[in-house]
């Protein structure tokens, strides 16, 4: 399975998805259309609003018609979150293109990322329904919260595992949550039905940043259209350093300790090959695993179909993806 093989089960949905992307991000001044339709258009898989697009079917087989611009709503928070994280990690490439803030500057990112939130917001409005405009405040203000956890953490190579996980359920997993979670409201699924999507959310998303965190140390930069060891120039401290932390000998952790601090490109080769001498792939292997079956065993009170059955090739495939 690949992503695109999805448009075949949600074409009219995804196409939906686009037009109105393009409509909603339209305003009068042209920068701003300028950098919605780089970040729109940048090669992204639309993860989030194609789980809320099959949390919804799972419930229910035809759609309520608030449930494009849901999905609307959940991409263009990830697109502002994405141009504020390339203007706080100083990047300048994602998916083996020259970054938002690369392009037009840190200032005019920013003021685009708070556009895009803006009009998500306005959006929900439209919807008009509680429990979605309580999820969704409650997500973005967790992400925010999220993006300064890491931030201060910049540099702090002794984080231990449970504030790494802590970090990323704030930053990448609560939205994948709150998707899955609107998806089912919104579709009038029962509270066991959207406890159940809620759940595959939460450790979908887990298992999807690990799986990142992974391909940073241990992908390939032609695939994954990112520096590998990127995480480490920018002094982001992630699991497979934490482990590898753990295990390491009194030399290993000196060396991977100085490249940390220095920063250091160079000596990317030997940083990969401490952390799989202690086996750090395998480990992050294994988490991820753990998650992506969590996820999947959420899925046993939702009822069988198509639509469940391609939410866990979904997680399947994600969680052993190169890029």
């Amino acid at each position: 399975m690949t992503i695109l093989s999805l448009n075949k089960l949600l074409n009219s949905e995804l196409e939906s998805l686009d037009r109105q992307l393009k409509i909603r991000s339209r305003t009068e001044v042209e920068m701003i259309n300028l950098m919605s339709d780089h970040i729109i258009s940048s090669g992204g898989k639309r993860l989030r609003p194609t789980t809320l697009l099959l949390s919804a079917h799972c419930v229910n087989t035809k759609l309520d018609s608030k449930i494009i611009d849901s999905s609307v709503v959940v991409e263009f928070i990830h697109a502002a979150t994405l141009l504020h994280d390339d203007v706080v990690d100083m990047s300048h490439i994602r998916h083996n293109l020259d970054t938002a803030n690369k392009i037009w500057g840190n200032k005019g990112a920013v003021l685009v990322g708070d556009f895009l939130y803006s009009r998500a917001f306005e959006i929900i409005v439209e919807i008009n329904n509680s429990l979605v405009y309580e999820t969704l405040a409650h997500t973005t203000n967790i992400i925010a919260q999220g993006e300064v956890m890491q931030l201060m953490n910049i540099g702090n190579i002794d984080i231990n595992e449970k504030l790494y996980m802590d970090i990323i359920f704030r930053k990448t997993a609560i939205l994948f949550e709150a998707s899955m979670k609107i998806g089912a409201i919104l579709n009038h699924g029962s509270k066991e039905e959207v406890k159940s999507l809620t759940s595959f959310g939460l450790h979908f998303g887990n298992a999807y940043q690990l799986r990142n965190d992974y391909l940073d140390y241990f992908g390939s930069s032609g695939l994954t259209g990112k520096n590998i060891t990127e995480d480490l120039v920018e002094g982001k401290t992630t699991l497979p350093i934490i482990h590898a932390l753990r295990n390491a000998s009194e030399s290993d952790e000196k060396i991977i300790r100085d490249a940390f601090n220095k920063a250091d490109k160079n000596i990317r080769s030997v940083i990969i090959k401490i952390l799989k001498k202690y086996k750090s792939d395998v480990y992050m292997d294994e988490m991820i695993d753990e998650q992506t079956q969590i996820a999947i065993d959420s899925l046993s009170g939702i009822k069988e179909g198509k639509y469940k059955d391609k939410l866990i090739e979904l997680a399947s495939y994600c969680m052993k993806r190169t890029n």
